[in-house]
């Protein structure tokens, strides 16, 4: 069939508006890109991990806003640091962005990075018995409402044939569980790396151990969120915008500099012994990518809100889990132009 000038006119236009729609999808032509100077950000981190992997990346010295780092040892505190004006952003797990979203706390998700491997499982305490989930019935497990390290404990008892009136659940501070551990306070509860590799060599000899996950036990989600109240003044929403494209970068840039990350940030920083960086660097099996929102993270999250919520967590409140994210964001990746890229002349 011969093409007339009609169907080549016809063709080039739906070739152009597709290109419109995915441009659209990677970049919200309503989420500003402009960083004026002088604009300053505070993201509430954990154990410097945001910021070193930033500065390590060389990501940090390329961002377009002046960002400055607070460390807090848990998802519920970083949230109160953004909720009293303390922080814009925090680096959070998959339940902090659901207490917020519980309590009104209008703060919404901008990024989110999936790493895989079993970074954050549970550790045992000297001489608990417990050798595998299903020894978990009747003991006391460690609990942090409202983070991410409780969901895993959820998830686990779930796929385990267990529900959560089969353990004694004892509200606990993240920073508190190690101690407790060795105190023989609790029986388990769910160690982050490199908080655990510390642990198990402390107790080493005691019959203190880890647990693996069941299959989907742990989501291995790390989320950067933000104050409604920051992102709409355009100034501090472009310069969210430019941290979430280099936060993207760093995180790949780290698949591929595990050396450097082991040596300058697990030992120099986090003071591990090189073994202990090693433990870490290998429970961190898998690549980190840059998922897709609503095919991935949007399920993920709602059936993570569906595991609380049927726990007794966070009653009387229908949660739907795309409005925990600011859609703006969606589509963004590392290929993403940075605020100094799109505008080069400052």
């Amino acid at each position: 069939m011969p093409t007339t000038p009609k169907t080549l006119r016809a063709g080039i236009a739906f070739i152009f508006s597709a290109l419109i729609a995915t441009s659209a999808i990677a970049d919200d032509p309503n989420l500003p890109t402009t960083v004026p100077s002088g604009v300053k950000i505070v993201l509430a981190d954990d154990a410097n991990n945001a910021a070193s992997l930033l500065k390590l990346s060389g990501e940090y010295d390329k961002l377009a806003a002046d960002v400055s780092f607070a460390n807090f040892t848990s998802g519920p505190l970083r949230l109160e640091a953004i909720r009293a004006g303390a922080a814009q952003v925090g680096a959070v797990g998959d339940v902090p962005p659901i207490l917020a979203h519980f309590s009104g706390a209008e703060v919404v998700i901008v990024g989110v990075v999936v790493t895989e491997g079993p970074s954050t499982i549970i550790a045992t305490a000297p001489d608990s018995g417990i050798k595998e989930l299903k020894d978990l019935k009747g003991k006391k497990v460690g609990i942090n409402p409202g983070t991410a390290q409780q969901a895993i404990v959820f998830r686990n008892l779930k796929a385990s044939g267990l529900k959560p009136d089969d353990i004694q659940p004892i509200n606990l501070g993240l920073a508190e569980f190690a101690d407790a551990l060795r105190a023989g306070q609790i029986d388990a509860a769910v160690l982050k790396q490199p908080d655990r590799a510390r642990y198990l060599k402390s107790v080493a000899g005691t019959g203190a151990r880890e647990i693996n996950d069941a299959a989907g036990g742990h989501k291995n989600l790390k989320i950067l969120y933000a104050a409604k109240s920051a992102l709409a003044d355009p100034a501090q929403a472009a310069a969210i915008r430019d941290l979430v494209v280099h936060w993207y970068r760093a995180h790949l840039w780290k698949n591929e500099n595990a050396e450097t990350w082991s040596k300058d940030y697990l030992v120099k920083d986090q003071r591990l012994s090189a073994d202990d960086a090693q433990a870490v660097i290998a429970a961190e099996s898998g690549k980190s990518y840059i998922p897709d929102w609503k095919g991935e993270i949007i399920p993920r999250q709602q059936d993570t809100i569906n595991l609380l919520q049927a726990a007794g967590n966070f009653k009387g409140k229908e949660l739907k889990a795309e409005d925990e994210f600011d859609h703006r964001f969606d589509g963004l990746n590392e290929k993403s132009k940075s605020a100094a890229e799109l505008h080069t002349n400052g």
